[in-house]
C-alpha cells in the first residue's frame, strides 16, 4: 500500500528518512531539521511530494520528488531525489511500486520528465533504474557552500 506523507505517518517517514541518511553515511543527522523539512513538503505541494510504502501495516520505504525546470526542454520537470526501501524489504517490489506511483502522479500533474541520480556504487538501485531509463552523458556535480 502506498500513501502520501501526512500528520499520521510523519514519524514513520522520519524513521525511514534517518535510515536513508545512515545508508548514505550522513554525519550528524539532525532529526529536528528532518522534521521541519518533511513538514515543509506537507505544507506546500508545489515544492514536492513524499510517498510511503507499507507492508502489513509497517512502513518499509519512501520516495521523494521535488520540482524544478529545464531550460533545454522548456518544461517543468521532477527530480526523484530519494528512493529508499529498508534492507529487509528490498527485492520485494516496493522500489518499483514507489517509482511507478511517482510516474503516474507526475503524469497527472502534466510533468513528463523525471531525473534522478544515485551513487556509482549503488548497483542494487541501478538494476531497478536501468529497467526504466538509460544513464546519460551528463555528469552530476554537487558543491556545498
Amino acid at each position: 500500500m502506498l500513501e502520501e506523507l501526512n500528520l499520521q505517518n510523519i514519524d514513520a517517514a522520519l524513521m525511514l528518512f534517518k535510515k536513508y541518511q545512515e545508508f548514505y553515511e550522513v554525519q550528524n543527522i539532525d532529526e529536528e531539521k528532518n522534521r521541519k523539512h518533511l513538514q515543509m513538503i506537507m505544507d506546500n505541494e508545489e515544492l514536492g511530494k513524499l510517498f510511503l510504502a507499507q507492508d502489513n501495516y509497517t512502513y518499509v520505504g519512501f520516495a521523494t520528488i521535488y520540482y524544478s525546470f529545464s531550460s533545454r526542454i522548456a518544461e517543468k520537470i521532477a527530480i526523484l531525489n530519494d528512493l529508499y526501501v529498508l534492507d529487509s524489504n528490498r527485492g520485494k517490489g516496493f522500489g518499483r511500486q514507489l517509482l511507478e506511483h511517482c510516474f503516474i502522479y507526475l503524469k497527472t500533474r502534466g510533468i513528463n520528465t523525471v531525473r534522478w541520480t544515485t551513487r556509482q556504487d549503488n548497483v542494487t538501485a541501478q538494476k531497478l533504474y536501468n529497467y526504466y531509463a538509460n544513464g546519460t552523458e551528463w555528469l552530476m556535480y554537487s558543491y556545498k557552500i
